[in-house]
């Protein structure tokens, strides 16, 4: 009797099995199309067993059903992390693609003209004047073009500077949505614990958590770890994100106190999230991931100018091999810096080429304008070197007063020169009291000093006289008086002559007219090779993607079959149980009469 009730009870947990498979299959049938959903499936296991003797005394064990062990999601980790890995990467690439067509736009048109046809405006104003220097009309018409070039060179120095800091919002905005991301993971986590705790199912619960993983890992790069209570930590850059009882917060804060540019930080230690300010990137140590990063790295740390590229020293400049191997060491740290940080940045990078063909412009014009020289003096008994105005060679206005040292692209607070009376040491040692146009030198150190593109005016002196710009020999000269055309036509041809690379990295040197169409061409390169990158990543990603479906995803056709699998399994236990019932009614019957 004892036998034939514990075999009912087998019966009962078969029906109680399938039963609960039954309904698992029809959950993944009704979420076949649920975005995020993943496959359930209901481990069953056997019962335990019951140990008697046989007639020989040996052990027999008799099973007594089943048990439904638990109803498991049916994911791969390995494709997980795989996946969340490479959809980071896919999203850091498509930040910097996109400010790289921003970029190309900018550079491409202004205002409805390309700016290269400003540079030639200029030229050919410069021509005009070579040709007939003592034209007072082609220097007014120099004056406006020059206005006009430095007017719109600043149009779109503000557009860069202007886009940079724009993009302020989407860090503030992406920093937000880490935030809430992991705040509603934090939630589901508490949820998890409760139900499972009990016993319960929480895989619905579940699949909202791996959507929000899967939504975090396209902004940064996060290890998730899975605790035996089912709740997940998150671990990103040397730090927990999130643990089983806290959440670390992220907020943003400026790069400096002079920067208008914002930077994530944890919100409790106000360090940076990222470490360091590098901004370079490689797949080698996982740097290229998630779109936070690709918009800090796009972006930028500050607004580059022309002082922020090395230029590699040339031997011809150097006495010595001795002081040539320093500066080409000197170059090279600079160099690794400049790769950190400015070659990094698409946004950085065009910047400092744009402040790059200004400069070089506007010390092709005035320096053979206003020509200077390296001179000694003697201060405070130590001696010096110093750059003059070389008066000798310096051509002069066709004023009423022979103006000399007048620029034609001036600093907007800072003068060209100084007159000062200085201790000059001759070349036989002797010292001299000169009266001297002491130039005011550059300081990457103070932008004030800089001939960069914020501070460039046309000189206020040429604005209000335009017969002040130098064009005749002064006194010194060959012809004192006469017009100086070959010294203003070398300006026109010097336009042609190479004033230098487009980046520190590259030997490929350009001249004013190809300088900028170079930088146009070379973003349309790294736009192409982020465009390649990109398909590659969505092909990958896209590929993990289906992988993680075959396993986590709703066959239809596999849950039909399982359906009837398990209604015939629920038949069969059915069927046990009415047989096992009708034996122990005759059973009791028979005892009874």
């Amino acid at each position: 009797m004892s036998n034939l009730l514990a075999s009912f009870n087998a019966g009962v947990s078969g029906l109680h099995s399938a039963q609960a498979s039954l309904s698992v299959t029809a959950h993944n049938m009704s979420n076949a199309r649920t975005e995020g959903y993943t496959r359930q499936q209901v481990m069953v296991t056997d019962s335990f067993y019951q140990n008697s003797k046989g007639v020989y005394n040996n052990l027999m064990q008799v099973g007594t059903g089943t048990v439904i062990a638990m109803t498991r999601q049916v994911r791969n980790e390995f494709l997980d992390v795989q996946y969340r890995l490479q959809l980071g990467r896919e999203s850091f690439y498509e930040e910097n693609r996109k400010a790289t067509m921003e970029i190309e736009d900018m550079l491409g048109e202004l205002n409805g003209e390309q700016f290269s046809e400003n540079i030639n405006s200029l030229w050919q104003a410069l021509s005009a004047l070579a040709n007939s220097a003592d034209s007072l009309v082609d220097k007014e018409e120099l004056v406006s073009m020059s206005a006009r070039f430095i007017k719109n060179a600043q149009v779109l120095q503000e557009e860069l500077d202007a886009y940079q800091t724009s993009l302020n919002i989407e860090v503030k905005e992406q920093v937000d949505a880490i935030n809430n991301a992991v705040t509603e993971i934090q939630e589901l986590n508490e949820l998890i614990r409760k139900y499972e705790a009990t016993g319960d199912s929480a895989n619905d619960y579940r699949d909202k958590r791996n959507m929000y993983l899967d939504e975090l890992a396209q902004y940064i790069n996060i290890d998730v770890q899975e605790e035996i209570d089912g709740t997940v930590n998150i671990y990103a850059y040397g730090r927990f994100l999130l643990d089983q009882s806290n959440q670390s917060f992220l907020t943003t804060t400026y790069q400096s106190t002079t920067s208008r540019l914002l930077k994530p930080i944890w919100a409790d230690s106000g360090e940076n999230l990222f470490y360091s300010d590098s901004l370079a990137f490689s797949a080698a140590n996982d740097t290229d991931i998630g779109s936070l990063r690709g918009l800090l790295v796009a972006r930028g740390n500050y607004a580059a100018n022309y002082t922020d590229v090395p230029v590699k020293p040339k031997r011809e400049d150097f006495t010595t091999d001795q002081d040539y191997n320093i500066a080409i060491n000197k170059f090279n740290k600079e160099l690794e810096d400049y790769n950190n940080v400015i070659g990094a940045s698409a946004v950085m990078t065009a910047q400092s080429q744009l402040d790059t063909l200004m400069h070089g412009i506007v010390t092709i014009v005035n320096d053979t304008l206003c020509p200077n020289k390296e001179i000694t003096i003697r201060e405070n008994g130590v001696d010096k070197k110093i750059h003059v105005l070389d008066e000798e060679k310096a051509l002069v206005g066709d004023d009423e007063n022979d103006t000399i040292g007048t620029e034609l692209f001036s600093r907007r607070s800072r003068e060209r020169y100084t007159e000062q009376t200085v201790t000059v040491v001759n070349a036989d040692g002797t010292t001299s009291q000169q009266t001297l146009h002491v130039y005011n030198e550059e300081d990457p150190d103070d932008i004030y000093s800089l001939y960069t593109l914020s501070q460039l005016v046309v000189n206020p002196t040429v604005l209000r006289d335009a017969s002040t710009i130098p064009s005749v020999y002064n006194q010194y000269q060959e012809h004192p008086g006469g017009y100086a055309t070959n010294e203003l036509m070398s300006i026109a041809n010097a336009f042609n002559e190479d004033i230098g690379t487009l980046n520190p990295n590259s030997e490929t040197t350009y001249n004013v007219f190809n300088f900028y169409g170079g930088m146009v061409s070379q973003l349309g390169v790294t736009g192409g090779i982020y465009n390649s990158v990109i398909a590659n990543q969505e092909m990958t990603v896209t590929t993990l993607d289906n992988e993680r479906q075959i396993v986590m995803g709703v066959s239809t056709d596999e849950e039909l079959s399982n359906l009837i699998k398990y209604q015939q399994c629920y038949n069969a236990s059915s069927r046990y149980i009415t047989t096992v019932s009708q034996m122990l009614e005759y059973l009791i019957e028979k005892l009874g009469g």
